[in-house]
């Protein structure tokens, strides 16, 4: 109640005044809006690659590009200001990672977007919207606001979604009723591969979820009258998005990777993924952050039980909860069947650099390390101050640290 109130009262006021005050300038621009729980960020940054190979000069306002610490989608004073600054650019098209925060708080109030996606919905953000079904509320909102709505039918919740939703709108996935259907799916080593309507996709980034964000941005690009040959050569070599599936080169004869995955979902396509490509032990630096959805913390220990070889329980931003307490949360939920048969071991080290030095210590030829949940965030957060931090100077240390002691 107090938030709702909170929303109308305040928040809306301010996008009213910031629409009026920069003149509602995303009215000169084509928006196309991207929401999802997980793939939102990988999804807008082909998007923009793709759009920008076939000639547009294209914004994107996203987890990354955005100012602001742990901002996806600014405030109404930001936001605004940003469509200006592309129109003054010359940019047509801008494609926007929309949250269920933002949609909930107007801070899109006003803006009509010509096509918008669902990348999937999965566990998170439940401490503000309190259930599944509000969540899914705040992020239909982004479909009124929108001429062509876009759909993931391999979603679990894409029925009740389809409901909330009320009209016409294209689907893709793997099912068969998808208007978009991915078939001849191969997943390797080195390449991901399928076909849609008998043409040939591939790409080098071969995680099992790619899938998903290729036909998402496929959906889009047919919906803009895009040509599918150039989605084609720009997943060739897939455009590299800072902290997802970022490797950091190292002088072992193992693979260390960034990840930005911090839901149980997330971290599940990841490290499923890995598990199929990695011949040696697949080690997980893991943990959760502080003053957000707790119920998640137990089912992300759960997908990192069954998935890995090795995890290592860590400090993520803990905010102004006890580090202690949130590592004993997501310890809970390691699955003892994994822990009784050896097939899994953990560490819980609450210094996160402390966890790099530990899994760079223990890792052997043909293991894959991966950090996730910080991924390309340059801050991590204690209490209430930000603390300079980097997950690929967190890896080199770790690897300095190793050659020294040999």
């Amino acid at each position: 109640m107090i938030q709702n109130l909170k929303n109308y009262f305040y928040h809306l006021p301010k996008a009213i005044f910031y629409n009026l005050y920069y003149r509602f300038p995303h009215r000169q621009l084509i928006l196309i809006g991207v929401t999802g729980t997980d793939g939102k960020t990988t999804t807008s940054t082909l998007l923009q690659h793709t759009l920008q190979n076939a000639g547009y000069k294209v914004g994107i306002i996203s987890t990354i590009s955005s100012p602001g610490l742990h901002t996806t989608s600014p405030e109404p004073s930001v936001l605004m200001k940003l469509f200006s600054n592309f129109v003054k650019d010359g940019c047509t098209h801008v494609v926007c990672e929309v949250t269920s925060h933002s949609l909930s708080q107007f801070r899109y109030w006003g803006c009509k977007f010509k096509v918008s996606v669902l990348t999937n919905i999965s566990h998170e953000h439940l401490d503000y919207h309190q259930t599944i079904q509000k969540y899914m509320l705040a992020k239909s909102l982004l479909f009124s606001q929108s001429e062509i709505a876009i759909l993931n039918r391999d979603c679990e919740y894409y029925q009740d979604f389809a409901l909330l939703l009320n009209k016409k709108h294209l689907t893709y996935g793997k099912d068969i009723k998808s208007d978009i259907r991915a078939k001849n799916i191969k997943i390797t080593d080195k390449y991901l591969s399928f076909t849609v309507d008998k043409k040939s996709f591939i790409t080098d980034s071969n995680y099992n979820y790619q899938l998903s964000n290729i036909l998402a941005a496929l959906s889009v690009t047919r919906a803009l009258n895009i040509d599918d040959e150039i989605v084609i050569k720009t997943i060739k070599k897939f455009p590299m998005t800072t902290g997802r599936r970022q490797e950091v080169d190292n002088p072992f004869s193992f693979k260390t990777i960034i990840d930005f995955a911090h839901t149980p979902n997330a971290l599940y396509q990841t490290l499923s993924s890995l598990r199929s490509t990695t011949k040696g032990n697949l080690i997980c630096i893991f943990g959760a952050t502080g003053g957000r959805d707790k119920t998640k913390r137990p089912l992300m220990g759960q997908v990192v039980s069954q998935n890995c070889d090795i995890g290592i329980v860590t400090a993520d931003d803990t905010r102004n909860e006890n580090i202690n307490d949130i590592n004993d949360q997501i310890i809970a939920g390691f699955d003892q069947k994994y822990i009784n048969n050896k097939k899994f071991i953990y560490y819980n080290v609450p210094n996160r650099q402390d966890a790099f030095n530990l899994a760079i210590k223990i890792a052997k030829s043909g293991d894959t390390v991966i950090a996730c949940g910080k991924g390309h965030e340059t801050s991590i957060l204690h209490g209430n101050t930000e603390y300079p931090w980097s997950e690929t100077d967190a890896f080199n240390t770790a690897f300095r640290n190793r050659t020294s002691h040999v």
